[in-house]
């Protein structure tokens, strides 16, 4: 997903100074961006919250390593996965307020459309943690097999075999 009014090297300088007013503006541009990769890591939107909060208090540090202006949306999007990621491994969760609500609040009416929305949401947050990372990325992200591999740690090819799974335990759950 392309950065539709791609930040401009001033603001990331002004960013990067600490200055509140940059970060107010990334905040309003970004954090629906951060917030949504985050609930969909977790599930959780307590969890989504406090990523969310802790992603943009690092903010005016880190964009300090970030090259180039052009490449600042898929690098916050990579900060956000770390971030929920590292919240996931280190067993630090709040309790599970589960994202459920978020959907259904969301939906758009009550065809059958928002059920199979919500249904297919339920069971992407029934896969294990290894197989929706991938499955998220891949296809509510779009990410790039290699984009994921290097999030991940894995390879090319293990995060093409974790999708395929991914997607035959969806199929499995959706029958169900």
């Amino acid at each position: 997903m392309l950065d539709p009014q791609p930040i401009d090297d001033d603001l990331l300088a002004a960013l990067a100074s600490g200055r509140a007013a940059a970060l107010a503006a990334v905040y309003d541009r970004y954090s629906g961006l951060v917030y949504r990769v985050a609930l969909r890591f977790t599930g959780s939107e307590a969890d989504a919250e406090d990523i969310l909060h802790n992603v943009f208090v690092a903010l005016p540090e880190s964009v300090g390593r970030l090259q180039a202006a052009a490449s600042f949306e898929p690098w916050l999007r990579r900060m956000a996965v770390r971030t929920a990621m590292m919240r996931l491994r280190s067993g630090t969760r709040r309790s599970r307020v589960e994202a459920e609500a978020a959907s259904m609040a969301s939906a758009s009416g009550d065809g059958s459309r928002s059920l199979e929305r919500l249904e297919l949401e339920e069971a992407v947050r029934k896969l294990p943690e290894p197989l929706r990372f991938v499955f998220v990325l891949r296809e509510i992200e779009g990410l790039p097999y290699e984009e994921i591999g290097e999030l991940l740690g894995i390879s090319r090819h293990a995060s093409q075999q974790r999708m395929h799974r991914a997607r035959a335990q969806l199929r499995l759950l959706l029958r169900s």
